[in-house]
């Protein structure tokens, strides 16, 4: 829009230069061309009052010709009509007379070995033939030819250039002031537009936008900010649906846990294999919905850690102990890299483990059977890594920047909140959280806690 508007500025003040400066020289050499006209027939019919022959125009001519012409500027000649000589001049430019004066002459040369001379450069003229007697029997005697020395306009028009071109640069200095003024009030309130909807896209669904104008930047800011507003409502409804929902089943779940450690108790040995993967599963639906409350309790921002020294390994150790029963029923093999002896971090051990429990769920998850799962623990300078490498089909740029996003679901399916819940926890504790992967080369989900 402000390209537009300099632009447009810009091609109209060219434009209006153009025609000044056109019309000015149009102008200009048109009074020139009927002032000399004027004075071409001034002279002749002058010189016809004095002169009533030839013989005596060609005696007369050197003092006719400086009567006037000094004071006008001008130069006047006079020719003869009968062989075109030149019989008189203000001023020595030459003995040919102009093609003008050639016309009236009935182009006659002035003699036999010159030929008939073009206009000078720089000069305007004009000429009118003498011509004397009755206006039944005019006779014509000579031609008065005047000019004058265009040098004066050229000069004016000369400087009118550097005006319109001062001009011009005045006029492209401005546009692009304004026009920098004026992208800077509108791209302002648009980067700040872009940057909320960013935040907003990203689930910062508080931020708001300032008062604008009432123009169509400030009714945009106005419709953000709605947005906004309207889907954090929905979020709040979202969150307390979710929370609602994942109270009402832990009841039954925990019900039915206890009903199936009662039968595995009482259960013959043959039976007790698929009661235990029925436990097993039950298990992963209470995890499920402890997932479901974690999230909703990290919305609301009541995440909150027990925080007390704990062995990493220890932990990771038992994470993979659980996951173990659900790895041999996918045949992937389960692997550990798991130092004997680890400093201790200050973290809560039922909220760490739960994030390890999350990424080896999602490693198995997208591991395909015969594949592969390690889960390795790492102690570096000042903070202690954990990360889960898997055999699976690998995540692309997309996948990989959004794959901690609450339900976001990639080419490979799932749309849970594992490694979401996993990163509130390990920014919680003020780790940080990772995902190195390549189209089929696997994926290292990975996190670090500070020592």
């Amino acid at each position: 829009r402000a390209a537009t508007y300099l632009l447009t500025t810009l091609f109209v003040v060219l434009v209006l230069s153009l025609v000044v400066y056109f019309v000015t020289a149009f102008y200009l050499d048109e009074r020139l061309e009927a002032e000399l006209a004027a004075q071409a027939d001034f002279y002749a019919a002058y010189v016809a009052n004095l002169a009533p022959d030839e013989r005596t125009l060609t005696s007369l001519a050197p003092t006719i010709v400086n009567l006037f012409a000094p004071q006008a500027d001008l130069n006047v000649r006079i020719f003869a009509a009968s062989n075109g000589a030149l019989l008189a001049a203000t001023q020595d430019i030459g003995p040919q007379p102009s093609r003008g004066a050639l016309v009236e002459l009935g182009y006659r040369s002035p003699t036999l070995f010159t030929q008939p001379s073009r206009d000078l450069p720089h000069r305007h003229y004009a000429a009118q033939t003498i011509a004397v007697g009755e206006p039944s029997h005019r006779q014509v005697i000579g031609v008065a030819e005047v000019s004058r020395s265009t040098l004066a306009s050229e000069r004016f028009l000369t400087t009118l250039r550097r005006i319109l071109l001062g001009a011009l640069l005045v006029a492209l200095a401005l546009s692009l002031l304004v026009s920098a003024l004026v992208a800077r009030r509108l791209s302002t309130p648009i980067q700040e537009m872009e940057r909320a909807t960013q935040r907003i896209a990203a689930g910062d669904l508080d931020v708001r936008l300032g008062d604008y104008p009432p123009d169509e930047v400030g009714r945009l800011a106005q419709s953000i900010n709605r947005m906004a507003g309207q889907l954090r409502d929905l979020e709040v409804a979202r969150v307390q649906f979710i929370s609602e929902i994942a109270h009402d089943l832990r009841t039954p779940l925990t019900g039915i846990k206890g009903l199936l450690v009662n039968l595995i108790d009482a259960t013959s040995p043959s039976e007790r294999p698929s009661l235990e993967l029925a436990e097993h599963e039950t298990d992963r639906l209470i995890r499920l919905v402890n997932q479901l409350l974690d999230f909703s309790r990290w919305q609301a921002g009541e995440l909150k850690l027990n925080r007390c020294p704990v062995d990493v390994g220890i932990i990771a150790r038992a994470a993979l102990a659980l996951n173990e029963g659900r790895a041999q029923h996918r045949n992937v093999a389960l692997k550990a890299d798991v130092p004997s002896s680890l400093p201790a971090v200050s973290a809560d051990p039922d909220r760490l483990e739960q994030a390890i429990l999350n990424l080896l769920d999602n490693a198995i998850k997208f591991t395909s059977s015969g594949g592969q799962v390690m889960l390795a623990v790492e102690e570096r300078e000042d903070e202690i890594e954990v990360g889960v490498q898997d055999t699976g089909r690998g995540m692309s740029r997309e996948e990989r920047e959004r794959a901690f996003e609450a339900h976001y679901q990639g080419q490979g399916g799932g749309a849970g909140l594992g490694l979401t819940i996993a990163r509130a926890i390990v920014d919680a504790h003020g780790g940080q959280v990772g995902i190195d992967s390549q189209v089929g080369e696997g994926s290292r989900v990975w996190f670090t806690l500070p020592l």
